[in-house]
């Protein structure tokens, strides 16, 4: 058992605001679990072979995704890089900042999911994206270089996602309407003003409305907007006074951890404006460039920028391709499961110690709740943390609630799924089986974190079957 190694390909498919790419990765597994141990299987290296080149998203209208030829984008580079679908075993297709807000970015999702792989997660929204970026961008790793406080800005066109790290670990995280696409010029003239940005343009003599030339006063406006802007992002962290602007610019929330951070690091296509020296302000079609300037000129962000970030342009992808998803435990136990699981609604329960006695109500309630919400039409998993070196007794009355209220309430066409903190789900799936009518679904998986209201990912199992991939999912879609 020791030494058993697996390398499998991770995608990564960002449809952003601004731009649409693609990554390909190789992922090695390795039993790291000594002679006579249980096995460890563990993610020992991540190495990216495919980089896309950086494609404008393409869209219809204002408010709709062109999916066909955001579809055919991601199918030519598929074919560049000699991959196929099937090829695929884990990674990410995620719709962010702007572009998830059109009509049809769940469509899009689903299109891209059609040929993306058995085990590719669908994603979008802000606390995800923040992360997916932050990681990406090796905010994370560097913040447990330094041991540290690590806050990386993904400026992209039309959101700035945040993402606070301490010591490696996910400390907070926010997003602001804060982009260099919410405002766009052609042929010198101003083509698009962003809804967004509207509380920043509420005020006597304002210039920046469709049609106007970006020059002279307007032009002067546009860079009273991106100081504004980056006035913004310093009260982001904590690095001024917060104002009435800030609060109308933030997209869903804001940092509440109240720390000053060590380290800022700058990722997104802003963050490549910030040190060029433009002939063309406008060279993007948009205020990329001015804010990128601005940005360079704050000495409040620019002091605790005493690092760069490992990936700008490329860091949501890089998140999405080598950093959405983490790997079970391997003492998992499974049984005529239908693989991949996707966007499994997660229902947390407490299974500790003290809640045996009240297990199998506690289920049940929680089912109650959840149908009467959505029908009880789809499948659902269970989370909870477990107990720590359970006792025999306490193990079967574990799988008895478990298998009593399975049986009751659950259709014939539904796994039980389990999703365990502790180091139990082998032992407790076995359990649960025994007291379950033969040809019953089962997944019982460890060493996963999950949360109420959470969304799960389960991929096909790797690495001789001792292991699966797994996505949780705080956030799917904005409304």
């Amino acid at each position: 058992m020791t030494g058993i190694e697996e390398t499998v390909i991770s995608a990564g498919i960002d449809v952003g605001t601004s731009t649409t790419q693609v990554i390909f990765s190789q992922i090695r597994l390795k039993n790291t679990g000594g002679f006579g141990c249980i096995p460890k299987i563990e993610i020992i290296d991540k190495t990216i072979f495919y980089r896309s080149r950086i494609h404008f998203t393409p869209l219809i209208r204002e408010d709709e995704i062109d999916e066909k030829k955001v579809k055919q984008i991601v199918e030519e580079e598929y074919k560049t890089a000699g991959i196929k679908p099937s090829d695929v075993s884990m990674g990410a297709v995620i719709i962010t900042g702007e572009t998830s807000r059109k009509r049809n970015a769940k469509a899009v999702v689903h299109a891209l999911s059609d040929f993306a792989g058995d085990f590719v997660v669908a994603a979008a929204g802000p606390n995800m994206e923040s992360v997916l970026a932050g990681k990406g961008s090796g905010a994370q790793q560097l913040s447990k270089e330094k041991n540290c406080v690590v806050a990386n800005l993904d400026i992209g066109g039309g959101t700035t996602n945040i993402c606070y790290f301490e010591n490696g670990r996910v400390l907070d995280t926010a997003c602001f309407n804060i982009g260099g696409r919410l405002i766009r010029i052609e042929e010198s003239r101003i083509c698009y003003v962003s809804e967004k940005v509207r509380p920043l343009l509420k005020k006597e003599g304002n210039l920046i409305k469709t049609g106007a030339v970006a020059e002279g006063e307007v032009r002067i406006q546009l860079d009273s907007i991106t100081k504004e802007l980056v006035s913004i992002l310093e009260q982001s962290v904590t690095l001024g006074p917060k104002n009435d602007r800030f609060h109308a610019m933030i997209t869903n929330q804001q940092i509440t951890c109240g720390i000053e951070p060590d380290i800022i690091t700058f990722s997104g296509g802003v963050a490549d404006c910030m040190n060029v020296r433009q002939e063309d302000w406008f060279a993007f079609g948009d205020i990329g460039c001015l804010l990128g300037r601005e940005l360079a000129k704050s000495e409040a962000l620019i002091s605790k920028h005493s690092e760069s970030a490992g990936e700008t342009m490329n860091a949501t992808v890089i998140g999405a391709g080598n950093y959405s998803f983490e790997v079970s435990g391997s003492t998992i136990e499974y049984h005529n499961c239908t693989f991949p699981y996707k966007n499994i609604p997660v229902l947390f329960l407490e299974a500790e110690r003290e809640n045996l006695n009240g297990l199998e109500e506690q289920i049940k309630k929680q089912l109650a709740f959840y149908n009467s919400d959505t029908g009880g039409d789809s499948q659902i998993a269970f989370a909870f943390k477990g107990i720590a070196c359970p006792s025999y007794v306490e193990l079967e009355r574990m799988a008895q609630s478990i298998a009593n209220a399975a049986r009751q309430e659950f259709r014939n066409d539904e796994a039980l799924i389990l999703v365990i903190e502790s180091d139990i789900a082998k032992s407790l799936g076995q359990a649960i089986r025994r007291q379950m009518p033969r040809d019953y679904a089962i997944l019982c998986i460890d060493h996963i974190t999950c949360e109420p209201g959470d969304y799960i990912d389960i991929g096909v199992p790797a690495v001789s079957g001792k292991v699966v991939p797994v996505v949780v999912k705080t956030l799917l879609f904005q409304n």
